[in-house]
């Protein structure tokens, strides 16, 4: 059987989709929120939320889809503003685990490398009052790429992991029944933790299940909608 081959990196077009300023509106509570406690101006906090959190999570499906373009039996084609985040649509199949394994961790390191470059701003001769909305936003950036690396389905972490396992063991199959597996006693530690989280750091849990909320429900609502 000849899998297809895809050599041309082709132009991603950005979709908003019903409901994409869900997102937006959601954010901008979020960052208006967190500000407030900062005593950061409430439409400074707003705006930060509904452009640049936006951008932030445009900017961590760009690097899977910068990813994407170097595996050639894959192919992404498009990026996806829904009510519930962002996502990327990708045609083909993973001929590696090795493949299936660059391409989820794209995501995560586009997130890290944007808020490497938010804190490095910081270290310019700037005032508090900008610096602190910029290292808000790293730290919500921080949030999207290790929450992403959970190896929970769907997050991008069960796909790294599952791709590993599949290098390792040689079996597709056999990686997701370990990882199906790890699943379940996972899952019985990390919701106490998370809970845990929300009441000692409102703060920081609020945005981290509100990072992790967004990227399941973006990720499992995608190929409904792809499919329509």
């Amino acid at each position: 059987m000849v899998r297809p081959s895809f050599t041309m990196r082709p132009v991603v077009p950005v979709k908003i989709s019903r409901g994409g300023a869900a997102p937006i509106v959601a954010l901008a509570a979020l960052f208006t929120a967190c500000g407030a406690q900062l005593g950061q101006p409430i439409l400074l906090s707003a705006t930060l939320g509904a452009l640049g959190g936006v951008v932030s999570l445009l900017f961590h499906e760009l690097g899977h889809v910068r990813a994407a373009a170097r595996v050639p039996t894959v192919r992404p084609t498009s990026v996806s503003l829904l009510w519930a985040g962002a996502a990327t649509t990708l045609e083909g199949r993973y001929r590696t685990g090795r493949d299936q394994a660059r391409v989820a961790i794209g995501g995560p390191q586009a997130s890290f490398t944007f808020a490497l470059c938010l804190v490095a701003v910081c270290f310019l001769p700037t005032s508090l009052s900008v610096k602190e909305p910029l290292l808000l936003l790293a730290f919500f950036n921080i949030a999207i790429g290790l929450v992403n690396l959970v190896p929970a389905y769907p997050l991008d972490g069960y796909k790294l992991a599952s791709g590993l396992l599949w290098s390792l063991t040689g079996s597709e199959r056999k990686a997701r029944r370990i990882l199906r597996r790890l699943g379940i006693g996972w899952a019985a530690f990390e919701a106490p933790a998370a809970v845990l989280l929300l009441i000692e750091r409102p703060l920081v849990g609020g945005i981290a299940l509100t990072a992790a909320a967004t990227l399941v429900l973006q990720k499992r609502l995608l190929p409904r909608l792809s499919r329509r």
